[in-house]
């Protein structure tokens, strides 16, 4: 009972038109587990590609002919940390929890690690407790990464530049809603991409 006409159960043929043997099953089944392995490499290839390449040298860096700074010379000479260089230059990630500044309270302006523009006002800083220091505006000296569609529409972020040397400083996301900020945004950035200058944060 309940078998379809010719015996196969559930009408599943072969190509020949002849019912399929256990031996034939298990080559369907070895099958897929196959294409399903394939296609999960291929995306784990993929993403580790795009990771990859997302930590190459930030497309918002600029040269010094450009108005930029040599990031090489500043390494060398001892004013900015290695730390500094991989963020700016190299769009790197520092570890959460490990930049003072996630505690720094004082009134004052977040400055570009690399030429000193101003890039965030105290007034902004919240506690997202991302592990990050983070604001909910910006400053002028910063600008957005614009024509990352990928970061735009499957990351949900924009990476964010100082405006003068186009050095990395991390990401906004548009999830300021949860602490309820007034622009809705986090910018999420990296400490050691900046230094605090305590005092009246000028409109800059």
């Amino acid at each position: 009972p309940g078998r379809a006409p010719g015996g196969a159960r559930g009408g599943l043929k072969m190509v020949d038109g002849s019912e399929p043997t256990k031996r034939d099953a298990l080559g369907l089944i070895l099958d897929l587990v196959l294409q399903v392995g394939v296609a999960f490499a291929a995306a784990s290839l993929f993403s580790a590609g795009a990771a990859k390449l997302a930590q190459s040298k930030s497309k918002g860096v600029k040269s010094v002919e450009e108005g930029g700074v040599d990031y090489d010379a500043l390494l060398k000479e001892g004013k900015i940390s290695g730390g500094a260089y991989d963020v700016l230059r190299n769009a790197g990630t520092e570890r959460p929890w490990t930049s003072p500044l996630n505690a720094e309270e004082r009134q004052g302006v977040f400055r570009c690690a690399g030429c000193g523009t101003g890039v965030f006002d105290s007034a902004t800083k919240f506690d997202s407790n991302s592990g990050w220091p983070s604001f909910y505006d910006k400053l002028p000296g910063v600008e957005l990464e614009e024509d990352n569609m990928v970061d735009k529409t499957v990351n949900m972020r924009q990476e964010v530049h100082c405006v003068k040397c186009g050095g990395h400083l991390g990401h906004v996301f548009p999830d300021g809603v949860l602490w309820r900020v007034p622009t809705g945004k986090r910018y999420c950035i990296n400490g050691v991409a900046l230094r605090f200058e305590e005092g009246k944060a000028p409109a800059e």
